[in-house]
């Protein structure tokens, strides 16, 4: 990912369909649900926005231990 020094990205913890959370991250214009099952309609219990590239540098760190 190119210039994401600027860039945001929003993730969200939501109820999902079956009962239990899922985890999304999206951009100001699409987003993918990352673990979890379907969340359609289903209620958004957090939502929060980091740095792009600090989240990019975060799992880089985390993804060599």
């Amino acid at each position: 990912m190119k210039n994401c020094h600027d860039k945001k990205v929003h993730i969200e913890i939501s109820h999902n369909q079956e009962g239990e959370f899922s985890l999304l991250v999206s951009d100001d214009d699409i987003g993918t649900r990352i673990a979890g099952e379907k969340v359609g309609g289903c209620r958004t219990l957090k939502r929060f926005t980091v740095n792009a590239q600090e989240l990019i540098d975060s799992i880089k760190e985390h993804a060599h231990e």
